[in-house]
């Protein structure tokens, strides 16, 4: 599949440019290196939800301020309020948001930027990827999910309920702007002009900055997992293209990627970085088929000697610690692979995955490395 298939949207390409300009205009500062990450990222968070707070607040206390001088609404007249009337206190109630999530992403897009500075990630355009770092960081600052694309048969979906898929995407997509919309107007309406009216400068004015906040970190601490996990990616890469290697194992290798996409569920865009970098190292990746099966991938196995069967058990291991954790399918899928890997290898996923969720750089590495083969070692 070609990479043209997919085309970001608006959104996204707008925070593709603002990311590339702060790249641009922001002065080039050391990097603290990879024992500061974790320093850094904390900090990050911290004041990534501190100033998302008073982002949320200050913009529902300006709407109280302002809807004193539009007509009442409350439930008892709604049904009498005008058209007029309603149209301003949408209007307002819009501009006020907009505001509220153009500051949020703008927020978001400097903290994100100033995090992976601080890993040593470039901001590359990288146009043979889908999802270069800058689309990455854009998406999950603008909360767009990642794209629903197949690759080399590879279907990330086949697990999972389509109708379940649509409500989360839906979910997904509305959740953050609806329910802020929707808080503001049931607070209105419930309180109306009554004596209780001031209550919503202190009520939704809190309520608005928490869920802000609560929303930063989330983003943010999802962009340290994936800044972390993008580093893992590149040093395998570069592990794999060290030697010259049997292109049987690099196909059982790309296997395992794929199937860690399946039991995801979702397009990760570091198994996307993966899956790209392993097909470039394959002269005949045009016939490559069921990619995604687990029955092709144990028979890959059978071509390997057996120390060539430890990278793609192993590489399998850390793809399972991508997000973090470990999912049920991902468990069912070490016990098939346990007359291949070592007993120690499911508690050091664990530790690796810890790793990750804590923000700790160089510490995932020293995990990953204890998962990886030993060259020349038996």
């Amino acid at each position: 599949m070609s990479t043209d298939r997919y085309k970001p949207g608006i959104l996204e390409q707008w925070g593709r440019r603002v990311l590339i300009s702060l790249r641009t205009l922001t002065k080039e500062q050391k990097s603290e290196g990879e024992k500061g990450f974790s320093k850094v990222s904390k900090r990050l968070l911290f004041w990534g939800s501190f100033w998302s707070f008073w982002i949320g607040f200050f913009p529902s206390v300006l709407f109280v301020y302002l809807s004193v001088y539009l007509p009442p609404i409350s439930y008892e007249s709604f049904s009498k309020v005008s058209y007029e009337g309603l149209f301003w206190f949408v209007s307002l109630l819009t501009i006020v948001t907009v505001i509220e999530f153009y500051l949020l992403f703008r927020l978001g897009f400097y903290l994100s930027y100033q995090m992976a500075k601080a890993a040593d990630v470039e901001l590359a355009d990288e146009p043979e990827l889908i999802t270069p770092i800058p689309g990455m960081m854009a998406r999950l600052v603008l909360e767009i999910p990642d794209p629903r694309i197949r690759l080399y048969g590879i279907d990330p979906y086949k697990h999972l309920n389509e109708r379940a898929l649509f409500f989360r995407t839906l979910l997904y997509k509305s959740k953050v702007f609806l329910s802020n919309i929707f808080a503001k107007l049931m607070l209105k309406v419930i309180l109306g002009r009554t004596s209780l009216r001031f209550l919503i400068e202190y009520i939704s004015g809190p309520i608005t900055g928490i869920w802000d906040a609560v929303t930063t970190y989330m983003i943010l601490f999802e962009l340290r997992k994936r800044i972390i996990t993008r580093k893992l990616a590149d040093s395998i890469l570069l592990q794999i293209k060290a030697k010259n290697r049997n292109p049987k194992l690099i196909e059982s290798v790309l296997r395992t990627v794929a199937l860690s996409i399946v039991y995801t569920k979702t397009f990760h865009p570091n198994f996307e970085y993966l899956l790209f970098g392993l097909l470039g190292l394959l002269p005949k990746r045009a016939n490559l088929q069921n990619l995604d099966d687990w029955e092709h991938f144990v028979l890959s196995l059978q071509g390997l000697t057996t120390e060539e069967k430890k990278w793609p058990v192993s590489i399998f291991a850390i793809c399972a610690s991508f997000d973090g954790k470990l999912n049920a399918e991902e468990l069912n899928a070490f016990e098939g692979l346990s007359d291949h890997s070592p007993t120690w290898i499911l508690e050091r996923v664990r530790f690796l995955s810890a790793t990750i969720q804590k923000g700790e750089l160089t510490e995932s590495f020293l995990w990953m490395e204890k998962i990886l083969p030993k060259e020349g070692k038996t």
